[in-house]
């Protein structure tokens, strides 16, 4: 009898294992007639030396209506080097289809050639060779640099040393400006001083245009030749236009869109089998002043997604599995991995004529770094509407009442409609009666400190009620996923650092790998002259600026310029409203 019923149990978890594979086979398969999607980077330059800001704008196309893409609100984009270390690998929000980022190269980036690769979680369903890839070269002057990179006999007839690259153009005063049929640009002056201000005058042709999706980039034309930037032109035409533009009946979904905002993911498995484990419920919390909570159920493969659809600020978060006997599970998390790519890199050499003007490149960069806090960029605060359980209809600051030592009689002695309940194996939890009808014994409240959810409530208790500052709650029921809550408590420390104090066995710290943050990017102003007259400015990129608006009828773009003469260019790349690709450049001098 006993055989037989182990025999049964077995039959079952197969069964249940089947289905949950099935499931997720069906879930995977309705897919196939999802379009497919394009990668385009606007970058604001393809030669860059340590010290300087790499900065982008990411736009996500939808390879069936060419417009920018509803599907994936996250893409990524990774820098790697031709040894195939990775430089950075940054995940995009995106919002309407197109995002943007900035990075800045440290000197431990050696000399050498790099290739981009932007790409969204669906994309990597499909031929790599879809990922959009653009060659970067860096030039580090503070470490040795390979033998690979260096010319070995220096070419005497060019003051600045010419180079062999593969798939470049050497920029120079005879590269030609790209007009546009959408776009009427307009500089005002071609020839400028230092530091004067430059207008530019940019008219869309109609509302679609008006409506489309910009950034524009002012930057120096470097003296050394470097890769060609990929305009959205030369984008459109050899990824949008080619290949299929859905799914397809073959298409197996290994990865699936991340259709309603940025998935955390992993797997839990039973640390003595080794198995993954189904049906066990695990909360993602991410601690502070505008905390999230998420909470998720493993599937028949052990598989959980946390979908994070809100901004936020967080570095850190922890883990928690909502189930007694958590210490027989082991929680691995999702790596952001790629398989090998098949890339070629662009070859080039550095040459002994090159010298001075790296040494002078080095130091004017240094220069500006010296300066920076005067030219910084803003960094915006995560921002969203609150989630209903950051909703208290009560708030208590505990400097308006007598300081109790314990959280229990803090409790007990000030808050009214909260108590604290003992358990039947002797652990005590807090308890929040409801607006109306009974207290349900079998759910527990929602329970944060500074913003860290707490699911074992005793793990607090003893914690001194003389660091918290105050005590807010409401009495709503809430659910969260599958998991239902008696209310939401909420203590806040007064140094607001709990976080960092608290340790729990069954609490796993992880590692945030988030979007990159929304940024106001530095434009400099001279008409408060005197103020600015004793910084230096070496800068070479003029203006940044990743949402440029053009619903205006007259449009009107202003810098200024730097203390580095030489050529500029200004370049327009983007999208209309209807998916049509627009490039615009304009070139000028500053003496």
């Amino acid at each position: 009898m006993r055989k037989n019923s182990v025999v049964f149990v077995l039959f079952l978890l197969n069964f249940m294992l089947v289905l949950g594979q099935s499931a997720r086979t069906e879930k995977q398969s309705s897919f196939v007639n999802m379009p497919k999607e394009s990668i385009y980077v606007h970058l604001n330059e393809s030669l860059l030396f340590t010290g300087e800001n790499f900065r982008y704008k990411l736009y996500c196309i939808d390879k069936k209506t060419k417009e920018t893409s509803k599907l994936s609100q996250i893409a990524y984009l990774r820098l790697v080097g031709k040894d195939g270390n990775v430089v950075f690998t940054h995940k995009v929000r995106l919002k309407d289809g197109s995002g943007y980022g900035d990075f800045f190269v440290p000197t431990s980036v050696p000399t050498g050639s790099y290739k981009l690769l932007g790409y969204s979680e669906w994309m990597k369903n499909f031929d790599t060779t879809d990922f959009f890839q653009s060659d970067i070269l860096i030039i580090n002057p503070y470490q040795v640099t390979s033998e690979f990179y260096l010319e070995p006999q220096p070419d005497s007839t060019d003051v600045v040393g010419k180079a062999s690259f593969s798939s470049t153009e050497e920029r120079g005063v005879t590269s030609k400006n790209i007009k546009s049929p959408f776009l009427q640009l307009q500089m005002e002056k071609s020839e400028l001083g230092k530091r004067e201000q430059a207008i530019a005058h940019i008219s869309a042709l109609n509302d679609v245009v008006k409506n489309g999706d910009y950034s524009i980039s002012v930057r120096k034309v470097d003296s050394l030749p470097s890769p060609t930037k990929v305009t959205a032109h030369n984008f459109f035409d050899n990824y949008v236009l080619r290949g299929q533009n859905i799914g397809g009946s073959g298409l197996k979904a290994e990865f699936l869109p991340q259709l309603r905002g940025e998935v955390i993911s992993g797997t839990i498995t039973n640390k003595e089998s080794g198995q993954p484990v189904q049906g066990k419920r695990i909360s993602l919390s991410l601690p502070g002043n505008e905390f999230l909570l998420k909470v998720a159920t493993s599937d028949a493969e052990g598989r959980f997604e946390f979908i994070v659809n809100r901004e936020y600020d967080n570095t850190n978060a922890s883990l928690q599995i909502l189930a007694d006997n958590w210490e027989e599970y082991e929680v691995t998390m999702d790596s952001n991995d790629l398989n090998d790519l098949d890339m070629s890199f662009t070859d080039f050499k550095l040459s002994k004529q090159m010298k001075d003007y790296i040494l002078q490149r080095s130091i004017e960069n240094q220069i500006e770094n010296a300066f920076k806090e005067q030219r910084k960029d803003s960094t915006l605060p995560a921002k969203h509407l609150p989630p209903n359980y950051r909703k208290y209809t009560a708030s208590y600051d505990l400097d308006d009442y007598t300081r109790f030592n314990s959280i229990g009689e803090t409790i007990i002695e000030v808050v009214d409609q909260v108590s604290i309940r003992k358990l039947a194996n002797g652990e005590r939890v807090f308890e929040i009666r409801p607006e109306e009808g009974f207290t349900d014994l079998s759910m527990l409240p929602m329970v944060f400190v500074d913003g860290l959810f707490i699911k074992r409530h005793e793990d607090f208790m003893d914690f001194s009620a003389k660091k918290i500052k105050s005590i807010d709650f409401s009495r709503d029921k809430i659910m969260l996923g599958a998991q239902p809550f008696q209310g939401v408590l909420l203590f806040k420390t007064i140094d607001g650092d709990f976080y960092n104090e608290f340790y729990a066995p069954h609490l796993q710290n992880v590692a945030l790998f988030r979007p990159q943050p929304r940024k106001d990017y530095f434009d400099e102003n001279y008409k408060d002259v005197e103020t600015q007259i004793r910084i230096p400015d070496f800068r070479h990129q003029l203006l940044w600026e990743p949402n440029l608006d053009l619903s205006k009828e007259k449009n009107e773009i202003k810098f200024y310029t730097s203390d580095v003469p030489g050529e500029y260019e200004l370049v327009v790349e983007g999208f209309t409203s209807n998916g049509n690709p627009v490039s615009v450049k304009q070139k000028f001098i500053v003496k």
